[in-house]
């Protein structure tokens, strides 16, 4: 009887074990579940701030190719301002300049871009200084 006892005992000792193992076979699936169902949203959240990322920088890389745009249009608006200030300041010593280039006299630079004498003279003399040099 006391081999029975003990074979009952050393039994119900190894289904006790049995079911600890179950048990914490169990409760380690039940994690590895949660930690599967965890990594699964980690990675959608990833993929959707990965998306957004990637439409802050096309929108980024946009706006920077259009500031480039209005920044050269904006330059050659200032040119062109500049050059049409300076033609309206000086639009008879302009032509003046250009008819001694062609090679025209004194008097039809007085005659045509209403200077005096004396200036149509000193932008002879420049510009056979200018042909020199």
């Amino acid at each position: 009887m006391n081999t029975i006892l003990a074979i009952v005992t050393e039994m119900n000792v190894s289904i006790w074990a049995l079911i600890f193992s179950v048990a914490l076979l169990l409760l380690a699936l039940l994690l590895l579940r949660r930690q599967q169902a965890q990594t699964q949203s980690n990675t959608e959240l990833l993929q959707c701030t990965q998306n957004d990322l990637r439409a802050l920088i096309s929108a980024s890389l946009g706006m920077g190719g259009r500031m480039l745009e209005v920044e050269r249009r904006q330059r050659r608006l200032a040119e062109r301002q500049e050059l049409d200030i300076y033609d309206a300041a000086n639009p008879p010593y302009e032509q003046a300049i250009r008819m001694v280039q062609s090679g025209s006299k004194t008097e039809e630079l007085v005659d045509i871009c209403g200077l005096s004498e004396t200036e149509a003279e000193l932008i002879k003399i420049m510009h056979r200084f200018d042909k020199a040099s």
